[in-house]
């Protein structure tokens, strides 16, 4: 009885002892397959990273070009506002006479002459007109400091 009570005693600890190993095994095993899992849903992630990079670039592209089109649409708009109004004779008169003094035939065109007219004729430059050009004053500078020979 006590050499069979040891021989069970072996077996169960040899069925211990293997279930012991092939349940550390399973545990490396799992453990080894979420390693494996995590690092391709990883290269997943950095696969798909340049695709979606590139589509926020077009998607960005799409929007500025909606903005170009919206300018560039008003712009032909405004456009076609001024070629009606060039066309009117009327319009193209009125732009004669204000911008290039122009008469019909037969009329007389009359300047009328204010105060501050007056003062420019007298010798005075008009405004803006004092001033030189910043290489003419720089050229004059120059000048000045060079010692005459």
């Amino acid at each position: 009885m006590a050499s069979s009570l040891r021989s069970l005693r072996n077996r169960l600890t040899a069925r211990v002892t293997a279930a012991g190993t092939s349940l550390v095994a399973a545990i490396r095993a799992s453990r080894q397959f979420v390693i494996g899992l995590v690092a391709l849903l990883a290269l997943l992630a950095f696969m798909a990273s340049a695709p979606i990079r590139a589509l926020d670039a077009a998607n960005q592209r799409v929007e500025y070009l909606r903005a170009t089109k919206h300018q560039l649409t008003a712009s032909v708009t405004e456009l076609e506002h001024r070629k009606a109004k060039l066309q009117d004779p009327e319009h193209i008169e009125l732009i004669a006479r204000s911008k290039f003094g122009l008469v019909k035939p037969g009329e007389t065109a009359y300047v009328v002459v204010t105060p501050e007219d007056e003062l420019q004729a007298d010798g005075e430059p008009p405004d803006g007109a004092g001033h030189r050009a910043w290489y003419r004053w720089l050229l004059d500078a120059v000048t000045d400091m060079l010692p005459l020979s």
